[in-house]
């Protein structure tokens, strides 16, 4: 009798030892492929992709942080004020505060007339004033002597021009309407015989002090045509009394 039970604990024993390594076998194996099961930490992270690492995407999107917006793409919040105009400058500039400088008086700007001096006779000469006027809407300068000659009808020069007398001249502004004269002497050309060439003249030639045009004044009276005999003297211009 003890034999027996003896007996049958053993094969007792021997049928869980097979269970236990039955067990064992199963679980260690993919019951539909035969190969080995995943492990705990391979299904936790995910089934491997077909060359046996994490799929790129998966990856990707668990580790890369979504970019932030920079400032440069939000448009600015802050209001813009458009700069005020500059306050306009109360300090006149050089061109508007002076005047141009005035040049010197030409022939188309002015007038002029020869006028008798009351008792201007004296030793076969006569003394006579020209007048020179501004006859411009600017100022212009003279200074000095003007030049003067006879001319015959047709504006040719006969004979010799005036003389200068020597007396200082000083530059002066002839303002619009201002005249300035000038004493001119006058020989009678009678007076030198047939030396003289005897022509009769119609006026006077007038040139303003460096000027290149001239005006013509009337004024009938004998000349010479001969070069050598110098029948006028002129005076440099001054203001008109």
């Amino acid at each position: 009798m003890t034999t027996l039970l003896g007996s049958k604990r053993w094969i007792a024993a021997i049928a869980a030892a097979g269970a236990l390594v039955a067990v064992s076998g199963c679980s260690a194996s993919d019951p539909g492929t035969g190969e080995p099961a995943a492990s705990t930490s391979e299904t936790a992270t995910g089934a491997p992709t077909a060359s046996g690492s994490p799929s790129a995407e998966s990856t990707a999107s668990a580790t890369t942080p979504a970019p932030e917006p920079t400032s440069a793409a939000s448009p600015s919040t802050a209001p813009t004020t458009a700069p005020a105009d500059p306050a306009p400058s109360t300090t006149p500039s050089p061109e508007a505060s002076t005047p141009a400088a005035a040049g010197p008086c030409t022939a188309a700007q002015l007038t002029g007339s020869v006028q008798d001096q009351p008792g201007g006779g004296a030793a076969g000469s006569v003394y006579r004033t020209l007048v020179l006027t501004n006859a411009s809407d600017q100022g212009c300068t003279v200074a000095g002597y003007p030049g003067v000659s006879s001319v015959d009808g047709s504006g040719n020069q006969i004979g010799a021009p005036a003389d200068r007398d020597g007396t200082a001249s000083v530059p002066m502004l002839l303002a619009p309407g201002a005249s300035a004269a000038a004493t001119l002497r006058q020989a009678n050309a009678q007076n030198y015989g047939a030396d003289c060439g005897l022509t009769p003249a119609t006026g006077l030639r007038v040139y303003p002090p460096g000027a290149t045009d001239s005006l013509v004044l009337p004024q009938a009276l004998p000349a010479c045509s001969a070069a050598s005999i110098v029948l006028m003297t002129i005076s440099p211009l001054q203001a008109a009394s």
